[in-house]
């Protein structure tokens, strides 16, 4: 790759990462000469990959002027196929969703009934965006369960009948009749967004967790990723931590996810109604959602929810002692707990952890919209594209 291939790989990735920059900023940024930089500006402008804002009026000073992607250039279609429903959205090169459509996931027997119901998310968006389907240009796409990125290959979601050792790279490719598309683990894409929406400002280092139907997380350190070797890191649900606990889906023992997924949850509530115990929480239509809602009333659903956040606790303090990051954040049904969650991990992780590890850890409850992800799926989708044009 020549020397101006790799600014032009770097101009996009900063463009991507911070959404809207001035040529003044990527100089900055990249460390490289300005005539170089606006060389390949220049280009990239001539290209339609972006635009730069005309600067209007006599009295502009030094300001220079603002420089996006060109939102006509090419859209991008974003799956979040989750374990209750599918969403789908078509953005632009920056992000802004065009259209979106939903669909419950009612009848999920198996493969296709899985197939059919993204199908029906991607033929509504279609019909929404009518002629201009044909500037889309790829799908992003996150898995609720472990992936092989590489493959395109969806391997297992454990709590999803039938969701396993399936092409749906290929799939998806051939159902849309888009040649691009990017499978990637939810948490993975959830990790992203969280670390990208905090620009211009991110943290130094990220760990996601996403907690509802299953639990997961993602690892992000100066805007890197942490993939793993077979794909398989981050699975904090994962981690045992009651050895002689009960049987979890993955086919262990004492895993955080039989003790603090949907599952799990619903399973200690039956053991209070059991026993007797006087609350409101039920076992039929039961729902995180409404546990959430009944722990700020209902004392068996607070001590429960004490007790559950005291096993999250446990296993974040593995994670803290082995990355050490700068920030968590808390995602998922879960995290409607709020306060009784954070403020029960901030007074547990330092009684857990090496003095000192967690003294400068931020803990927050994530604060994006039901779209995010699927958003999420597609601007990660976008910036391979891009740099693979720019090889």
């Amino acid at each position: 790759m020549s020397k101006k291939l790799d600014i032009r790989q770097e101009i996009l990735k900063c463009l991507c990462r911070s959404g809207q920059m001035t040529r003044t900023d990527f100089v900055r940024q990249t460390g490289i000469r300005p005539a170089t930089v606006f060389e390949v500006v220049d280009e990239l402008k001539q290209d339609g990959i972006i635009s730069e804002l005309e600067r209007k009026g006599k009295k502009t000073g030094r300001v220079s002027p603002s420089i996006t992607f060109n939102m006509d250039y090419l859209w991008l279609l974003g799956i979040d196929f989750q374990f209750k429903k599918t969403i789908g959205v078509i953005t632009d090169l920056n992000g802004k969703v065009i259209a979106s459509s939903e669909a419950p996931g009612l009848s999920r027997k198996g493969l296709e009934d899985c197939l059919h119901e993204i199908k029906t998310v991607v033929t509504a968006l279609k019909k929404q965006v009518g002629v201009d389907w044909e500037i889309v240009a790829g799908v992003g796409f996150s898995d609720p369960g472990i992936v092989d990125i590489e493959q395109g290959i969806s391997l297992k979601a454990v709590n999803l009948h039938g969701w396993e050792n399936f092409n749906s790279g290929a799939w998806l490719r051939e159902m849309t009749g888009l040649r691009s598309s990017l499978i990637l683990p939810e948490t993975i894409v959830g990790t992203y967004m969280e670390y990208y929406s905090r620009f211009p400002s991110p943290p130094e280092s990220l760990f996601h967790m996403e907690m509802g139907t299953g639990i997961g997380g993602g690892f992000v350190k100066n805007g890197t990723l942490f993939i793993g070797g077979n794909c398989r890191g981050m699975e904090i649900g994962h981690i045992v931590i009651m050895p002689e606990g009960p049987l979890c889906q993955c086919g262990n023992r004492g895993c955080l996810e039989a003790i603090a997924g949907e599952a799990g949850l619903k399973r200690r509530v039956a053991e209070l109604i059991n026993n007797g115990v006087n609350t409101g929480l039920k076992t039929e239509n039961f729902s995180i959602t409404k546990f959430c809602e009944l722990a700020g009333r209902d004392k068996a659903a607070r001590m429960l929810a004490y007790d559950v956040s005291s096993k999250i606790s446990n296993a974040l303090a593995t994670v803290v002692t082995l990355l050490n990051p700068s920030m968590i954040v808390l995602s998922g049904e879960l995290a409607g707990l709020g306060s009784i969650l954070t403020d029960t991990i901030k007074r547990e992780l330092p009684l857990r952890c090496m003095p000192g590890a967690a003294d400068k850890l931020a803990i927050e409850i994530s604060t994006l919209d039901e779209y995010a992800t699927a958003r999420g799926a597609a601007l990660m989708l976008r910036e391979k594209i891009l740099l693979d044009q720019a090889d």
